[in-house]
């Protein structure tokens, strides 16, 4: 026999052998081996299409987030303002309420130097109606009485008060 003459014997029992074959694979084998490549498929498939909806949902929760990130931003930036604003609004009260005060104490200052000028003033004038009046007793020589002593006093304070505003 030689190897590369053709049998047709054998060609037929070849081909018919291979028909067989081909019979039993497709009705015990291809089935369950498509079956098989179509779950597999449909489990590729799902996966893509949940990793998609997860890829989804998380751009959703990022952009939600984002947005929330924002509003805390823009909350925290009007709490600043308001809290300048109330800072600046302090300041300006306590600078108001201090200089009210310091005019006051100035206020208050410049009526006990009045009023300490004014106790000043008397004095003085009593101690000149005293003088006067004892110079005036040397000069008469008790020649006065005393009631006499005290109008001319009180006399003298009147001008004295008179020619002072």
């Amino acid at each position: 026999m030689d190897l590369l003459s053709a049998d047709p014997g054998l060609i037929v029992w070849t081909i018919v052998t291979f028909l067989l074959l081909l019979g039993i694979l497709w009705k015990f084998a291809w089935n369950p081996i498509l079956a098989a490549l179509d779950a597999r498929e449909q489990a590729i498939q799902k996966t893509i299409d949940d990793a998609e909806r997860l890829q989804a949902e998380a751009e959703a929760v990022l952009q939600e987030h984002q947005k929330r990130l924002a509003e805390a931003r823009a909350e925290g930036n009007r709490i600043l303002d308001e809290a300048r604003q109330a800072g600046e609004h302090m300041k300006h009260d306590i600078l108001d309420k201090a200089r009210a005060e310091s005019e006051k104490v100035l206020e208050r200052a410049h009526r006990q130097l009045e009023l300490e000028t004014e106790q000043a003033v008397q004095t003085i004038r009593a101690q000149a109606a005293d003088l006067a009046l004892r110079a005036a007793e040397k000069v008469i020589e008790r020649s006065l009485t005393g009631a006499d002593h005290r109008r001319f006093a009180d006399e003298a304070v009147a001008e004295l008060a008179e020619e002072r505003p």
